[in-house]
C-alpha cells in the first residue's frame, strides 16, 4: 500500500509542477529560513515547505503509518513525525531531511509537542491506549512510560483518541489525560540516587472530569486558602449524545493535588450539535476563545468563569490564531471552506475568507496548525482536504499565494534556521 501511495505522490508532483518547485535537499552547512513540516497520512509522508518562497522543498516518506502531527524535538534541529497507526515515531533531520531512525513505543503516538527544557524530556501521549512516554530528545530514547496498556474506545465528542494533548504542570509534574475514563492523572518524574541515575515516575493524583478533556489551556499564579498556588484551565470537549455541553474547567495545584475550583459550560441548550476541539487564550490574558463544531466561537472570562459572548463563525470551529499587533484572530473552521477573521477588541466576526474547495478526500477541510509570519503581515495554513498550502495577506485579508502539494497535510510545526530566527525556534 505504501508503494502505491508513493507512486501517487510522484504523479502529483508532476501534475502540479507548474505551481510548485521541488527543490533539492539543502546541505547541513546552509540555513533554510522558515520551513513548515506537515504530516500527510493519505500518502504516508512529511511535506516540507519553504514558507517565504512558497515552494515544496521535499517530501519525506515515513516508516510508520499515518503521520499526523509533526513536532520539533525539543529545541533541536530535528522533528518527530507522529505516525498514529504504528508503535513508533519517525525522527527526521530538519536540515538535511534525512531519516534518523525510529523511537519505539508501547503505544501508538498521538501528540508530542510538550517539551520540558529543564529535564530535556518530550512527553508523547497515546492514540490507542491511555498511556504516555517520556523521550530523551538528545538520544531519541524512551526513559519511562506510564498509564494503562489496554485499548480504549472513548465516546465523547473528540473522537477515538485514547488521550488528550500532553502537558507539563511544572518542571517535574506532567498530565496524562485519559479520555476513555474521563480522568486526568498527574505524575511526578525525577532521577533516583543510584549510580545509573534512573528516571522514576510516580502517580500523585487523579481527578474525574465531566467529559473527556482535550487539552490544558493556560497556567496562572494564584492563591488557595491564602497560600500561593498554580491555576490551570482545561477544555472539556462535551458529549452531545449525553446532552453535556463543552466547558472550561479550572483547577488549582497545591500540595501535589489538583483541586477543582469551577466549571463554565459554553451553553445550556441546543447541545446536541455542540462539541469543542480547542481553546486559545486572548492576548489580554483574561479571556479564552473556544470554538464549537456547530459554528460558534465562545468568549469566556477566565476570572469570572462565565461566557461573555457567542460569535457566529464556521462549522467545525477549532483553533484560534491571535495576531495581537493587528487586534485580530483567525478561526480555523475544520468542516467549512472558509476561515473567520475576528476583531479581538469588539469580539466580532469581521470577515469570512474562502480558502478551500469542497471535500474530495474525506479529510478535514482545514489544518490544525497555522503560522503568523514574524513580520505580522501574513498567515499560513493548509486547506487540508484539497492539499493546498496558502498565504493570507493580513493587510488586505485576501489569499495572496497558494501552493498545491496534493495529499492531505494535516498538522505540523514551523521551524527556522538563520540569523533572523533567534526568537522563532
Amino acid at each position: 500500500m505504501k508503494t502505491i501511495k508513493r507512486q501517487i505522490s510522484s504523479l502529483l508532483a508532476s501534475v502540479v509542477a507548474g505551481a510548485t518547485i521541488l527543490a533539492p535537499n539543502v546541505s547541513a552547512a546552509d540555513t533554510y529560513g522558515i520551513r513548515a513540516f506537515y504530516g500527510d497520512r493519505l500518502l504516508d509522508r512529511v511535506v516540507v515547505i519553504d514558507v517565504d518562497a512558497m515552494s515544496l522543498v521535499d517530501e519525506v516518506y515515513t516508516v510508520g503509518i499515518d503521520p499526523y502531527p509533526v513536532d520539533q524535538a525539543g529545541k533541536l534541529d530535528k522533528v518527530y513525525a507522529i505516525t498514529r497507526s504504528s508503535n513508533s515515531i519517525d525522527v527526521i533531520d530538519a536540515t538535511t531531511l534525512e531519516p534518523k531512525g525510529l523511537i519505539e513505543l508501547e503505544h501508538f503516538p498521538r501528540s508530542s509537542e510538550a517539551y520540558n527544557e529543564t529535564l530535556g524530556l518530550q512527553l508523547v501521549t497515546g492514540v490507542d491506549k491511555p498511556m504516555a512516554s517520556l523521550i530523551d530528545v538528545e538520544n531519541d530514547v524512551v526513559v519511562a512510560s506510564v498509564g494503562d496498556n489496554d485499548l480504549v474506545y472513548p465516546i465523547d465528542y473528540g473522537g477515538s483518541n485514547a488521550t488528550g494533548h500532553p502537558f507539563w504542570f511544572s518542571d517535574d509534574k506532567f498530565a496524562l489525560i485519559d479520555r476513555g475514563s474521563r480522568t486526568i492523572k498527574m505524575y511526578q518524574i525525577e532521577k533516583d540516587n543510584s549510580p545509573q541515575a534512573q528516571w522514576k515516575v510516580k502517580l500523585l493524583d487523579e481527578v474525574t472530569t465531566p467529559t473527556a478533556v482535550h487539552h490544558f489551556v493556560k497556567r496562572d499564579l494564584s492563591q488557595l486558602n491564602g497560600v500561593d498556588a498554580l491555576t490551570y484551565y482545561a477544555l472539556a470537549e462535551g458529549s452531545p449524545d449525553e446532552g453535556i455541553a463543552p466547558s472550561i474547567l479550572k483547577y488549582v495545584l497545591q500540595n501535589n493535588k489538583l483541586n477543582f475550583i469551577a466549571e463554565v459550560p459554553l451553553a445550556t441548550e441546543d447541545i446536541i450539535d455542540m462539541g469543542s476541539h480547542h481553546a486559545d487564550v486572548h492576548p489580554d490574558g483574561k479571556l479564552i476563545y473556544v470554538g464549537s463544531t456547530e459554528g460558534h466561537l465562545y468568549v469566556v472570562n477566565m476570572k469570572k468563569m462565565e461566557v461573555l459572548k457567542r460569535i457566529d463563525v464556521g462549522l467545525g470551529a477549532g483553533h484560534t490564531t491571535f495576531v495581537p499587533e493587528r487586534n485580530i484572530a483567525i478561526v480555523t473552521n475544520h468542516k467549512d471552506t472558509f476561515i473567520s477573521v475576528i476583531d479581538t477588541i469588539k469580539h466580532q466576526n469581521i470577515k469570512n475568507i474562502t480558502v478551500s474547495g469542497a471535500s474530495i478526500n474525506g479529510e478535514i477541510l482545514q489544518s490544525h496548525s497555522s503560522f503568523v509570519h514574524p513580520n505580522m503581515d501574513f498567515f499560513y495554513a493548509f486547506a487540508t482536504d484539497n492539499g493546498i498550502f496558502y498565504e493570507l495577506d493580513l493587510e488586505t485579508l485576501k489569499v495572496s499565494r497558494t501552493l498545491k502539494t496534493g495529499g492531505t497535510p494535516l498538522q505540523g510545526v514551523f521551524m527556522c534556521q538563520g540569523d533572523e530566527c533567534e526568537n522563532l525556534m
